[in-house]
């Protein structure tokens, strides 16, 4: 019984430290678009899309987080860091890591979605989300 116990709690720590590490950068990112983007936007509507659409401003709902992701968040994925690079980068450097962030998010306000005419940031701008839909499609 002991061992069972003791079995289940190390699987359960291990788990959490996983997710930890997994959810880490996606906060980190989700609380920097917000600033940049959200915070700074005067449009309610946008304000209200960011709110509804979550985790999906990047993925798709109801996919795999970790494998697949809208245009947006594929734009991200490309330009940025692995997790565990960026987690290291945050505790050693934040300044640089914040600044790693904002130089992602300036890189990729020029690209497009094949299916768009527009920039993610002139979708922004405009008051739509840039990866598509509330539900990322």
């Amino acid at each position: 019984m002991k061992r069972s116990v003791a079995a289940s709690i190390a699987g359960s720590l291990i788990l959490i430290s996983t997710m930890s590490e997994n959810t880490f950068a996606i906060k980190e990112f989700g609380d920097a678009f917000k600033t940049k983007y959200v915070d700074a936007s005067t449009s309610e509507s946008f304000k209200m899309l960011v709110s509804e659409a979550k985790c999906n401003v990047c993925h798709v709902d109801g996919e795999d987080k970790k494998k697949i992701r809208n245009p947006y968040g594929d734009a991200i994925d490309k330009k940025g860091l692995e997790a565990k690079e960026y987690k290291a980068l945050l505790k050693s450097n934040p300044v640089k890591a914040k600044e790693q962030i904002e130089k992602i998010f300036s890189d990729i306000e020029e690209m497009k979605a094949e299916w768009s005419d527009k920039t993610f940031g002139e979708r922004i701008k405009d008051g739509k989300l840039p990866g598509g839909d509330v539900k990322g499609r």
